[in-house]
């Protein structure tokens, strides 16, 4: 067996290699800061520009701060989280949740009835089962009973209160959550009159405004075979994006790959996509969706991503070859590095 262990630094190179941009020179306004901190199970870095050294980093400790709270509240590893004391009353009692828990529960929803299940934050059971820290395959029946319990129409919301129908049922956020995160601290930046920058979650990314002389923010996504060279890279001043990728958190065993982006419908993990990006305005969407795409897989993944508005994406199958959404050219000097990435 050999294992892939994602530590901190490694999960954040491997979403998305290179954020190209420029550190402008001259006064201390023009200079690009930078923090980063380990949260929600990732590496967050934060970079702003635009604004005085001291300013910065008091904005971009207020965004760490939230992302945080967040963390507290909906993280399955906290026994005190709001998602994890859902998971202790399933099938017994409806359990009063925030209004931040409830509007991604309620987006989780609504992208699970879109993508017909393919998206499903009761995926817990199986996640369960799955641990990539000391890699072991569980048995077919226990991952067939975990599948079982995995239905998001089981979620039952009354108004601020959230029960799972089945005892045995586990949330887990984790495909939407971080994205949520994200959006909040990019808008903790906003409130506190920065104009300029980038939060990027091991993936989950957004942009504000340019990164320096009026240039927007370049993005490189990375090569999903190799980590040293880019898929394709644009340019972005207000878009979010995210990356779901089989190279994040996996193990091999007897010469097949086994990752951690599951099928709701099977518990097993999904078949017939190396990676996929969703470009869309909020990275909680673009979140959810590249999940949801990753497991649909190249043709109706694409299909999914041309039925909605203002989404892009890039799809790349199994053997190598890249699936791109029909506008996918619209996004601001968007450049496909190959045409086909291979094994």
């Amino acid at each position: 067996m050999t294992q892939h262990p994602s530590s901190p630094e490694k999960f954040f190179s491997f979403i998305l290699i290179s954020l190209l941009f420029l550190t402008a020179c001259g006064s201390q306004k023009s200079q690009n800061h930078q923090r980063s901190q380990f949260l929600m199970g990732t590496l967050v870095e934060i970079s702003v520009s635009g604004i005085d050294k001291e300013s910065a980093y008091s904005s971009i400790q207020l965004a760490f701060q939230e992302i945080r709270r967040l963390e507290n509240l909906m993280s399955t590893h906290i026994p005190t989280s709001e998602v994890s004391k859902i998971n202790q009353a399933a099938g017994k009692t409806f359990v009063p949740v925030s209004q931040e828990v409830l509007e991604v529960i309620q987006r989780s929803l609504f992208w699970s009835e879109q993508t017909k299940g393919a998206f499903d934050i009761t995926i817990g059971p199986a996640q369960e089962l799955w641990n990539f820290d000391e890699p072991s395959l569980p048995s077919n029946a226990a991952i067939a009973d975990a599948a079982k319990l995995i239905d998001y129409r089981n979620i039952q919301i009354q108004k601020n209160t959230v029960l799972l129908s089945g005892k045995g049922m586990l949330l887990h956020l984790g495909a939407i959550g971080k994205g949520y995160a994200v959006d909040r601290a990019i808008k903790i930046l906003k409130n506190n009159k920065v104009k300029n920058a980038l939060i990027n979650a091991g993936g989950d990314l957004i942009t504000l405004g340019k990164r320096s002389n009026n240039l927007s923010w370049k993005i490189g996504l990375q090569h999903p075979r190799n980590p040293e060279s880019l898929l394709a890279s644009f340019s972005t001043s207000k878009k979010a994006i995210a990356t779901s990728g089989d190279y994040q958190k996996y193990f091999e065993l007897g010469g097949k790959r086994y990752h951690h982006i599951l099928d709701p419908k099977t518990g097993h993990p999904s078949n017939g996509t190396m990676s996929a990006t969703v470009i869309a305005n909020n990275v909680m969407d673009a979140d959810a969706l590249a999940t949801a795409v990753f497991v649909l897989g190249p043709e109706k993944g694409i299909v999914l991503l041309d039925s909605l508005n203002d989404m892009e994406g890039l799809i790349v199958d199994i053997n190598g070859k890249v699936n791109s959404s029909k506008n996918i050219n619209s996004i601001e000097n968007f450049t496909l590095s190959a045409n086909n990435v291979g094994h």
